[in-house]
């Protein structure tokens, strides 16, 4: 509401000085001339402010009555017959109001500039007309603009807060039936994993407010989500972090990491027998905060080693909509390792002290 009364307002000024300019240089023009004609005779300053006069009323009438008019391609000559109409309106103001203060000579003195004057208002009422409707074009491009930007936002938020809807499910049906398996042969870590699942979950909704959130929450976040999976694992789960105290400050959408180390420990732990270990290591490389995470596999039972399954898509697509690129999410194999690395860009510059 305040945006758009703005707006108003300063269309409404431009509308104002754009009559106080052309009221001006019409009088100061139309007394010049008249001098230059007449001198070294005394020149009677009213009749050019009575032309200034009819041209700035006739600019107003135009400014009102067109204040959103936009012509169509077949219409410009409709613009011309206004222009016309208006101009032959100006020149007869200008006329009767003369009538009532000078003689005969000066009257036909005036009659015999006419076509002159004629000329110069029909120029100065087309240019005014011009310049009201390339205003209101502009308006409009910014109005659709706007909406259009809106729009688009509306539609990423929406695609955002599907993919991170789409994510938990698979991780909670997975915690569930851990949960469900230990509840008759060790109840106490059933419990306790319930607990750390509901602080998790919690965690979760304060953080769908927030698409960007410091690398340290979700460090916390994530560590969460560790300490309920090494309760599935138990002792065969062992957690790496690597990275410097300064990168902390970092931005990051929520929850980005959480897909990826749920990926590793599916694929390190599912197809690998005895204890793993998955190594995360985040670091700032120009302006670009690297998060890579590694884990072990068995080439003969890996059978997705390219990363192409839901979770990576899913962060991918994030990550685009996010940052409109495609090249911050990359995976590769090194020796007997699989290794999943995302690019979050940084605008700010103390991270890389």
């Amino acid at each position: 509401m305040s945006a758009e009364s703005f707006k108003i307002k300063n269309k409404n000024r431009l509308i104002h000085a754009s009559a106080g300019v052309i009221c001006l240089l019409y009088f100061l023009v139309s007394y010049f001339f008249l001098w230059w004609e007449f001198r070294p005779r005394m020149v009677n300053p009213i009749e050019p402010a009575i032309g200034a006069v009819s041209i700035t009323l006739c600019c107003y009438l135009i400014f009102s009555s067109l204040q959103f008019y936009l012509p169509r391609k077949n219409q410009y000559i409709k613009v011309l017959g206004i222009c016309l109409v208006l101009t032959v309106i100006s020149l007869a103001i200008s006329t009767f109001s003369l009538l009532q203060f000078f003689d005969l000579a000066s009257i036909d003195h005036f009659l015999s500039r006419l076509p002159y004057r004629f000329v110069i208002n029909f120029l100065v009422l087309l240019m005014v007309m011009i310049i009201n409707m390339v205003w209101n074009i502009q308006e409009e491009y910014e109005d659709n603009k706007r909406r259009k930007e809106e729009s688009e936002k509306l539609v990423r938020e929406a695609e955002l807060y599907n993919l991170r809807q789409q994510l938990q499910p698979h991780f909670l049906f997975n915690s569930l039936n851990s949960i469900i398996a230990l509840i008759s042969s060790k109840p106490d870590l059933a419990r306790k994993m319930t607990f750390q699942l509901s602080d998790f979950l919690r965690g979760t909704l304060r953080k769908d407010d927030k698409q960007l959130i410091p690398l340290a929450d979700e460090i916390r976040h994530l560590e969460l989500y560790l300490e309920i999976e090494k309760v599935r694992f138990g002792h065969r789960l062992h957690t790496l972090f690597h990275y410097e105290e300064n990168v902390l400050s970092a931005e990051v959408p929520g929850m980005i990491v959480q897909p990826l180390m749920e990926n590793a420990i599916k694929h390190g732990l599912y197809n690998v027998t005895g204890e793993v270990q998955i190594e995360t290591h985040i670091h700032v490389e120009q302006q670009l905060l690297v998060i890579t995470i590694s884990n072990p596999y068995e080439p003969d039972q890996f059978h997705n080693a390219k990363g192409a399954g839901f979770g990576l898509r899913s962060i991918q697509r994030r990550l685009f909509l996010i940052y409109g690129r495609t090249d911050l999410l990359d995976t590769y194999q090194q020796e007997n390792k699989f290794i999943v690395s995302i690019k979050i860009p940084q605008h700010d510059p103390r991270i890389d002290n």
